[in-house]
């Protein structure tokens, strides 16, 4: 694991020190907090279970890091900056995610697979969603909710879904490859 470990980070390196240099504005500093992460990260690596999420887990001691340096220099840190790491992370995984996505939402029933599409894919306000379907607001607010509810059982009941401590996914994998779950 360790051999595995260093050919990461060899990889990795150089997007660690851009992405702490977009928090803390300071090339000194930013290749400060890197090292500390390498070194949480080489004597902390006995702790991660699955190490198919290993640079998810680097990319997490990363954000702690700058976090706490933060803490430490009672510096605020706009709440929005450290979730544009997630995005950038997220999107590694987009595209596998998108593959479960759809046929997820396409096996629910029309009226909740229509209030999903509407509202969280073609990004339609609950109001005007309420207005398309010609129903009350409530109403579409309830559908909404019902309809990611129902999507959230059915990728429970089909997939493995890791998130990190924002809630953002990192990983996404089918329970039975040969289950099409429908």
């Amino acid at each position: 694991m360790e051999k595995e470990l260093l050919i990461v980070w060899n990889e990795m390196h150089e997007r660690l020190l851009n992405f702490v240099n977009s928090k803390v504005h300071d090339d000194d500093l930013s290749q400060d907090i890197v090292q500390e992460v390498f070194i949480k990260v080489f004597s902390k690596i006995d702790t991660l279970k699955d190490k198919d999420k290993l640079v998810a887990w680097i990319f997490q001691i990363t954000r702690n890091e700058i976090v706490s340096y933060f803490r430490q220099n009672k510096i605020q840190l706009p709440a929005n900056e450290l979730v544009e790491e997630n995005e950038v992370l997220e999107d590694e995984y987009l595209d596998e995610i998108i593959n479960y996505v759809h046929p997820m939402i396409n096996v629910l029933p029309q009226k909740y697979k229509e209030a999903l599409v509407l509202s969280d894919i073609e990004n339609i306000s609950q109001k005007d969603l309420a207005e398309k379907l010609q129903i009350s607001y409530s109403g579409a607010k309830s559908r909404v909710q019902r309809g990611r509810k129902l999507l959230k059982e059915t990728f429970d009941k089909c997939c493995d879904i890791t998130t990190d401590v924002y809630g953002g996914v990192i990983d996404c994998k089918p329970k039975d490859p040969f289950n099409q779950c429908d």
